[in-house]
């Protein structure tokens, strides 16, 4: 698997994560006895986000793709030598 397609794959679920968490909270009627539950339910979803969200920051290069740096695999496909990202 290159760094691009793990990229794509962990924004799909950050947004997946997302959607579920605001459906959540517009569908949660928190004036019943289980407020506590949807709580702890709401910040485990949003711990689990921030989590997938740093290990994107890891994975994201800082990486202005200099011209020197720039090589192309035998099937065409260019890549940055100095961060190893698909371009």
């Amino acid at each position: 698997m290159t760094v691009k397609k793990a990229i794509q794959i962990l924004d799909w679920w950050i947004d997946q994560r997302k959607q579920v968490m605001e459906k959540f909270k517009k569908n949660w009627d928190y004036k019943t006895e289980v407020e506590d539950v949807a709580k702890v339910m709401l910040q485990h979803d949003e711990t689990v986000i921030f989590n997938l969200e740093k290990i994107r920051e890891e994975l994201v290069p800082n990486c202005s793709h200099p011209k020197k740096m720039i090589d192309t695999l035998p099937d065409g496909q260019k890549y940055c030598m100095n961060c190893n990202l698909d371009l």
